[in-house]
């Protein structure tokens, strides 16, 4: 099985410079996006901004403990699988924020290629469930 993408969006009534530091505090993901059971940062930019950080997630079939390597823009984060875990052969993903109006739009994009022999459309729903739910967080998350 190859890997398998998706992308879910929300308008998140807060500034935008509030909803990027929300996302860059990785810690913190474990009040807001589902399945994060621990994120600790391993290293930081000279602004201090996440450059590695080690992930336990609940990936509902096993839980999976890997690293990510960040990037940051003024609008946007990434992240890279640094080598492949228990769940993940592969694995990349972003936060872009926009500015509309008073509010923030947020969109997360997620790619992986699992490494548990699961049929694809069960990865599918699972990664749509996941992107959903953490855009759902957020939102929740920063209008607090």
């Amino acid at each position: 099985m190859g890997a398998v993408s998706v992308s879910s969006r929300v308008v998140i009534d807060a500034p935008l410079d509030r909803v990027l530091a929300v996302l860059r505090d990785l810690p913190a993901q474990v009040d807001w996006f589902p399945g994060c059971l621990a994120s600790t940062v391993l290293a930081v930019d000279d602004a201090g901004l996440p450059m590695r950080a080690r992930q336990v997630n609940d990936v509902k079939v096993a839980k999976d403990e890997f690293e990510l390597d960040y990037t940051h823009t003024d609008s946007s984060m990434s992240w890279q699988l640094v080598e492949p875990s228990t769940a993940q052969r592969d694995a990349s993903g972003s936060w872009v924020v926009a500015p509309r109006g008073a509010a923030t739009e947020a969109t997360l994009e997620l790619t992986i290629e699992p490494a548990l022999p699961l049929p694809g459309f069960l990865v599918k729903k699972a990664l749509g469930d996941s992107a959903k739910g953490a855009t759902k967080g957020l939102k929740k998350h920063c209008e607090s």
